[in-house]
């Protein structure tokens, strides 16, 4: 008799070769044609900016071709915003021409490695990355290689690390190897002082396609560092500023202003593109929230800053440092304005949850990160100092990076997300206090990551005092909402 093989084409071996060599001609010629648009992107590139100044007609090209790069259109209302702002000769249109005037290398890498590779090409590549392992796809992520400081700022407890507390290189390299895989190419770099290390460098330029935003004090940074980051063009720094003179030698020591105005001093003179971090308290928030303040920062050559407000975790919680919600609105409101007004792109990494619709934590898909600390434990944000994953476990097992993104911690954070519709209010630290104490709570296997961590979802006094804070925010926005 007869036998005819009725069993389902997908269950054969016949079948089962053919579907696995059709995926890798699939994966080749999605490879390919990354590659051919690359070629022509990086010529284009090329030809203007042999240019010795950006003109109008060059700078339309470049949003044109961006637009061409777009393929998933995430980015159409972005791309047409900054045409309006071309129109009307907006500030950041102005930042876009002091940009051009920085180092050749320094224009390549930014548009090449973060525009091309991480925003356009990077989003595409996370989105098959994604489809494929089942996971999700976060934009970045930030890693700590050295808690390691030379200073000793008040409320930091980064003095006590030791060189052999650092995170190892070799488990540092294999991390970026695996971000590319996954179509990550911006990665933040945070501390203690990441330019203790001295084979950062070497990293940075063996993975030269990657993206490096570095967040540093500035006192390292002299003539011969700064020539050394401009040549490879693949670093921002991110300088450590409190305000002026005063608040800065306040908290980190003094002298510091003068070396950190010297820093940037260096950077602007050998062409990097650089920025600024500042933490807004209820001691400082009035310079924080003034022109004078970034009036200065523009004249030093900054193109960009960040804020990040005091947060009642790491050594020593001081309550009376956290800023009320009046305090807060009034720096919401300034840093709007100042992007309006200035050459220089602000974001407040609080206030500005309604762009990227709430909390980034938990590997989120796209604007998503997390952070992995000097012990290799992998958290969510760098601010919740809570963990159930460590890299040096997961290489161990013959894991991968994105295996901690499918953990039971995380996962649970992003069922969570947005943990208020009111995306003013992102935050579930600060802002939505309860969200935080039952998702840890709630997880099994999920461990603090530093000594005091606890006191954020334990100590009555903390716990008390964040309630009422976000209890507080929450009325003071409804009624400036209802008095609109």
């Amino acid at each position: 008799m007869l036998y005819i093989n009725m069993s389902p084409l997908s269950q054969t071996p016949f079948s089962q070769n053919l579907e696995k060599n059709l995926e890798n001609l699939s994966y080749h010629l999605y490879n390919f044609s990354h590659y051919l648009r690359f070629l022509f992107f990086k010529r284009v590139l090329k030809g203007i900016f042999i240019l010795p100044y950006l003109s109008d007609e060059n700078l339309l090209r470049l949003i044109k071709l961006a637009k061409l790069l777009d393929q998933t259109k995430e980015y159409t209302g972005a791309l047409e915003v900054v045409e309006r702002y071309f129109k009307v000769n907006h500030p950041s249109i102005r930042l876009a021409r002091r940009l051009f005037k920085k180092s050749r290398k320094c224009k390549e890498k930014l548009v090449i490695n973060f525009f091309y590779n991480a925003v356009f090409a990077g989003r595409a590549k996370r989105i098959r990355f994604a489809q494929k392992n089942n996971t999700s796809s976060p934009f970045f992520f930030v890693v700590s290689p050295t808690m390691r400081c030379n200073l000793k700022c008040i409320g930091c407890y980064a003095a006590q690390y030791k060189k052999e507390d650092d995170l190892p290189y070799e488990i540092l390299d294999k991390i970026f190897k695996e971000a590319k895989k996954a179509g990550i190419y911006f990665i933040t770099i945070s501390g203690g002082e990441p330019f203790l290390r001295k084979d950062l460098l070497k990293l940075f330029k063996k993975h030269n396609d990657i993206y490096f935003q570095v967040f540093t004090n500035g006192t390292l940074i002299d003539e011969k560092l700064a020539q050394k980051i401009a040549q490879l063009g693949n670093i921002a720094p991110v300088i450590s500023i409190e305000g002026f003179e005063l608040e800065t030698d306040e908290r980190r020591g003094k002298g510091i202003f003068n070396k950190v105005a010297k820093a940037m001093n260096n950077l602007e003179k050998a062409g990097v593109i650089f920025g600024f971090s500042a933490m807004p308290t209820s001691r400082n928030w009035q310079t924080i929230a003034s022109d004078r303040f970034y009036e200065f920062l523009v004249d030093l050559g900054c193109s960009f800053g960040w804020l990040f407000q005091y947060i009642p975790i790491g050594r020593e919680p001081d309550l009376s440092l956290m800023m009320n919600p009046e305090q807060r609105l009034t720096i919401r409101n300034k840093i709007r304005e100042v992007r309006n007004k200035y050459p220089i792109f602000v974001c407040d990494f609080w206030n500005d949850g309604d762009y990227v619709r709430g909390c980034l934590a938990g590997a989120r898909r796209e604007f998503g990160y997390f952070h992995i600390n000097t012990n290799g434990d992998i958290e969510p944000c760098v601010f919740v100092h809570f963990a159930q994953d460590n890299i040096k476990n997961i290489y161990k097992r013959g894991g991968h990076l994105w295996d901690a993104w499918n953990s039971e911690f995380f996962k649970k954070i992003r069922v969570g997300q947005p943990w208020n519709p009111d995306h003013r209010m992102p935050c579930m630290i600060i802002d939505n206090p309860q969200c935080l104490r039952a998702v840890v709570l709630g997880c099994h296997q999920v461990y603090p990551t530093e000594r005091e961590a606890e006191k954020l979802i334990k100590d009555k006094k903390i716990t008390e005092h964040l309630d009422n804070y976000s209890s507080s925010l929450k009325k003071l926005l409804n009624k400036k909402d209802f008095l609109k």
